[in-house]
């Protein structure tokens, strides 16, 4: 498990929430010739935000075609299920595009945090 990971998971721990870690595989339909499979890091089990399921994604790097580009096709092919929540490092907040979470988290001010469930 990565640094990252591990924070994150303290983080929701400390938030008392349960989550699943990369328990749901889904297949989205992306930009390219054939879907993809998509497996979100987090899933929070027993929340909602306003009756959808919660994810957590970390992207901590700015890769083409990397994480980024499956957590956009995830939310908009599921997002009237999934609420996204992306953390991120403070370094490539500005290249997350809006279109790719419901909930922006900086990873540098995690411990500031807290999931919104309203």
């Amino acid at each position: 498990m990565s640094k990252i990971t591990h924070k994150i998971k303290q983080w929701l721990e400390d938030q008392n929430l349960s989550y699943a870690i990369q328990a749901e595989t889904f297949v989205i339909d992306g930009d390219g010739p054939k879907p993809f499979k998509y497996i979100p890091n987090f899933i929070i089990l027993g929340r909602r935000f306003q009756n959808k399921a919660v994810v957590v994604e970390p992207i901590t790097s700015f890769v083409p075609q990397g994480g980024l580009k499956r957590v956009q096709a995830f939310k908009r092919q599921f997002n009237s299920k999934y609420h996204i929540v992306i953390i991120t490092k403070k370094r490539i907040l500005d290249l997350i595009p809006k279109n790719a979470y419901d909930q922006l988290i900086v990873y540098e001010q995690l411990d500031k945090s807290r999931i919104k469930f309203r």
